[in-house]
């Protein structure tokens, strides 16, 4: 009997051991999933803005999410920002809106507004006598979802997936410096700004 209690005892320790460093590796797998998710957050939001604004806005949206960026390749109206987050390097691409034969793009944040969206974005750009950069327009569900799972890094609130104007067509985001130009002719073209203190840069249709 004390034999067998002798033997089983380095088993036990043996046991012990290898459960803990099960547990060290899936720590350090989840730690390095999450790592890449804010990486890839940050290069995604860098690209955005370096698509509407250019490079010095890819750097500063960059660095609201803790992020270096490595590299800015643009090639006409696309733009790919490569990140480097905790070790972790991440790329995104994003083409940037353009004016053809003076009607509103497709491109970007363009695609998927309603009708109506893009006529007030267009109204206002008549107005402006300048382009409305847009920054975010339309949104798929997973997009909405992706966004949502990694709001902690995000500086302004995101709604959760299903409840977004953004989903359906009828709100943009622009420029932190374009909030004041846009907002001189918001109301007249039919653009509300529902959330001022919170969420200055996004625009929607007024109902």
């Amino acid at each position: 009997m004390g034999k067998e209690r002798g033997s089983v005892a380095p088993l036990m320790a043996l046991l012990v051991v290898a459960v803990g460093a099960l547990c060290l590796g899936l720590g350090r797998l989840g730690g390095t999933a999450n790592a890449k998710a804010k990486a890839q957050t940050a290069a995604d939001a860098a690209a955005l803005a370096g698509a509407a604004e250019g490079e010095d806005a890819a750097r500063e949206y960059a660095a609201v999410n803790g992020a270096q960026v490595l590299a800015i390749d643009t090639d006409g109206a696309d733009v790919q920002v490569t990140v480097r987050l905790r070790g972790v390097e991440a790329r995104a691409r994003a083409t940037g809106r353009r004016r053809l034969g003076g009607a509103l793009d497709q491109a970007a944040g363009a695609v998927g507004l309603t009708p109506a969206m893009q006529a007030a974005v267009t109204r206002a750009e008549q107005r402006l006598g300048e382009a409305v950069p847009i920054t975010s327009g339309w949104r798929s569900f997973s997009d909405q979802e992706r966004l949502w799972e990694h709001r902690g890094s995000n500086p302004y609130p995101v709604a959760e997936p299903g409840t977004s104007m953004h989903e359906r067509g009828r709100a943009i985001d622009v420029p932190t410096a374009f909030v004041a130009r846009l907002l001189t002719v918001a109301r007249e073209v039919g653009l509300c700004h529902p959330y001022p203190d919170t969420d200055p840069v996004h625009f929607e249709l007024c109902a």
